[in-house]
């Protein structure tokens, strides 16, 4: 019997956030890996405007589909997030499309588990394949994509924004299975690249060593991120500053006079300290 292969995302269920885009990859996802299927870990307002786009999409209805995410709103701009679908969309054989989306089953393959404790979505993504950050934002620094690497995830994801450091260093210690966590961020390529990259590494961690070698790496990864380490770090950043300014009780002392200090030059006959200044400069 085949094992199921288990892709999993983690956030708010939203536009913003690219789960329309996931949804829609899952059949070609599917028709190219069979055993794949895609837990949503979170929630969200527009959740039931996914959960109907994922009906639809079960009975080969893109228009229904299309018209459940139209209308979900939930994010300022929608339409710039719903272009990555359409995109997506254009690029595809829309009649094979339908019999793909009909066929592999889609409301049994797509699991909504609602918001859960930080306890059980640890067990969760311990018990999954693969992470995906499908996010149509530029992210600040997603932790999720930290959580995925110390649960022995490799988190794919757009090369954008907080992302890309993160993606940076996978590629550099993990070398081209790395390189496959990154995604093209442009609506023309993220859904395509996405469907592409996940057969791609679903089908690598099929076998079972390469497999317990990418988790062994991730963890690995993840340790550089591990909060004591970090501020290790910062303090070292400050102590080497230090060390070689002098201490910032020290270096006040050369200090710029306070407001107080020029009126009381000025009332002196002396110069304003801002407009020495101004006379420095010409």
């Amino acid at each position: 019997m085949v094992r199921a292969h288990w892709i999993a995302y983690v956030g708010k269920i939203s536009l913003d956030k690219g789960v329309h885009l996931l949804i829609a990859a899952m059949p070609e996802i599917a028709a190219q890996m069979p055993s794949a299927h895609l837990l949503l870990i979170g929630d969200g307002v527009v959740r039931p405007h996914m959960e109907r786009m994922v009906a639809a999409l079960d009975q080969g209805d893109l228009d229904g589909a299309a018209r459940a995410i139209a209308i979900s709103g939930g994010v300022p701009y929608p339409n710039r997030y719903i272009r990555y679908l359409s995109e997506f969309w254009a690029s595809l054989n829309l009649d094979l499309y339908r019999q793909r989306a009909r066929q592999v089953g889609l409301t049994r393959r797509v699991l909504f588990l609602g918001g859960q404790a930080p306890q059980d979505v640890a067990q969760l993504l311990r018990l999954a394949d693969l992470n995906v950050v499908p996010s149509l934002v530029k992210e600040a620094f997603p932790l999720v994509s930290v959580e995925a690497l110390a649960s022995g995830l490799l988190p794919v994801a757009p090369y954008a924004g907080g992302l890309r450091p993160i993606l940076d260093r996978i590629a550099l210690e993990l070398g081209p299975i790395g390189m496959l966590a990154r995604l093209d961020p442009s609506p023309e390529r993220m859904g395509l690249e996405m469907v592409e990259r996940i057969v791609f590494l679903l089908d690598y961690v099929t076998d079972p060593s390469q497999r317990v070698w990418l988790s062994d790496r991730c963890r690995r990864i993840a340790e550089r991120y591990d909060w004591q380490r970090v501020i290790g770090r910062i303090e070292r950043l400050y102590q080497g500053v230090v060390e070689e300014r002098g201490s910032p009780v020290a270096l006040m002392g050369d200090a710029p006079p306070r407001a107080e200090s020029s009126r009381t030059m000025s009332s002196n006959g002396r110069q304003p300290f801002a407009l020495a200044m101004l006379g420095e400069a010409r």
